[in-house]
């Protein structure tokens, strides 16, 4: 079993979900690694640092797996943990002042390195309005190079190699204030992984005794290892063919070889690019762009998690295009809403202009959940809608040959279109 298998498996019987359990540890892993590894990509080093952010309604049990975390990163004593109601400034002066451990060494190597973990993400960053953007800055430690200043409110800022993870908890009432546009839009959700629940792991009153003891103190002994290690992850790919590096591919007239995590990724976001474009959608978050890092990330985590050795392993790069995958939909889920525009809605105006702009204006039902992929959880979500759209009349459904085809009237096509021509004036 993984150390984040037993994480995850030692609180099973608790009411948190169990992906709150799972990307805690992930964060806890990414928080005592700092910037001490790296990933080479080719222009910079990728960095093991993300943030996460846990988002249920009030009640689902968000900060036990938050808690969890901070007891296991601090034990391992080698970055600063902040927490607690603290402003962008208080946290950005804590990262700038030099703290000495016992025995004279200076904490994260007198660099700004920190995790900023709380349970609830208003109180860590009090209503301030740069306060995403300077998150959004020092999240990038690949550009973050040497000292990094910022000047705020009259006062200087300077940290050196900032290296920050975040682990923070929200809900759709206190993160109303905070969902502004310019975190939405600014890059500040495209880097963070958004862990949306609804439903409760299990149920447990806790009066009695658990079965699977929880043995935090033995679970950060692991992290310890963790945090010696030092350098960069094995590369996946290279200029000449051996027996692990088989797999070739001629790119722009070269011949680059691959090992089997190489081809891997590399298979996957060639993919994932074309249909990213043809999905024809816009991604007001930017989270499809750096996507492809975000896996990277994630992969470099858990193949950590199995062993501390410094290597992508096959099935950690599985699981990290599996689970980061499944977060795209949670980035929609928790900021297209602040528009005033909920997931169902947008879906429905895209389908509708998809018809509008065709000539005729018909599509078969396999192109339109391609150029959709992004905005439904499942088919049985889209096949609802364009049901409701047949039933109201504003579509007609017909088959041909193996094929589902939409149609949308002529008489429809004009009146929306003049809706449509009117509302843009």
């Amino acid at each position: 079993m993984s150390w984040l298998a037993d994480v995850v498996n030692q609180h099973k019987e608790l009411e948190s979900p169990k992906s709150f359990w799972y990307w805690g540890a992930i964060a806890a892993i990414s928080a005592v690694l700092k910037d001490t590894v790296w990933l080479d990509r080719q222009i910079y080093n990728l960095y093991p640092n993300i943030y996460v952010m846990l988002h249920a309604e009030s009640g689902m049990k968000k900060g036990p797996p938050v808690s969890m975390a901070k007891q296991l990163v601090k034990p391992v004593n080698n970055t600063r943990i902040i927490g607690g109601r603290s402003s962008i400034q208080g946290i950005l002066k804590d990262l700038g002042t030099t703290q000495t451990m016992p025995g004279g060494k200076l904490l994260g190597g007198g660099k700004a390195v920190a995790f900023i973990c709380s349970s609830e993400l208003s109180s860590s960053i009090v209503e301030d309005k740069v306060a995403t953007k300077i998150l959004t800055d020092l999240y990038d430690r690949q550009y973050n190079v040497g000292e990094w200043r910022s000047l705020l409110k009259m006062e200087t800022f300077e940290l050196k190699d900032p290296t920050i993870t975040m682990l923070t908890a929200t809900n759709e009432a206190m993160s109303e204030d905070f969902f502004t546009r310019s975190a939405i839009q600014g890059g500040y959700f495209a880097r963070t992984f958004i862990i949306y629940e609804k439903e409760e792991q299990t149920s447990n009153s806790l009066v009695y005794p658990l079965e699977t003891k929880i043995d935090y103190k033995h679970l950060a002994e692991y992290l310890k290892e963790l945090a010696k290690l030092a350098g960069p992850f094995k590369s996946i790919a290279q200029l000449h063919k051996d027996d692990e590096y088989r797999y070739r591919k001629v790119i722009r007239g070269r011949e680059i070889y691959f090992n089997e995590v190489g081809i891997r990724y590399d298979d996957w976001y060639t993919e994932f690019r074309v249909n990213s474009k043809n999905a024809e959608t816009k991604d007001p978050t930017g989270t499809l762009n750096r996507f492809g890092d975000s896996v990277l990330k994630v992969a470099m985590l858990l193949s950590l998690a199995h062993k501390p050795v410094l290597e992508l392993t096959l099935a950690a790069m599985e699981e990290a295009i599996h689970e980061c995958g499944k977060l795209l939909r949670n980035v929609q889920t928790t900021t297209l809403g602040k528009h005033g525009i909920s997931n169902t809605s947008l879906l429905k105006t895209l389908i509708i202009m998809e018809l509008l702009n065709r000539e005729p204006h018909m599509v078969t039902r396999q192109m339109l959940m391609k150029k959709m992929w992004m905005h439904y959880e499942n088919s049985e979500e889209f096949d609802a809608i364009m049901q409701s759209f047949d039933t109201t009349g504003m579509i007609v459904t017909s088959s041909v040959g193996n094929q589902i085809l939409y149609t949308m009237p002529e008489e429809q096509a004009v009146e929306l279109g003049k809706f449509v021509t009117e509302k843009g004036k």
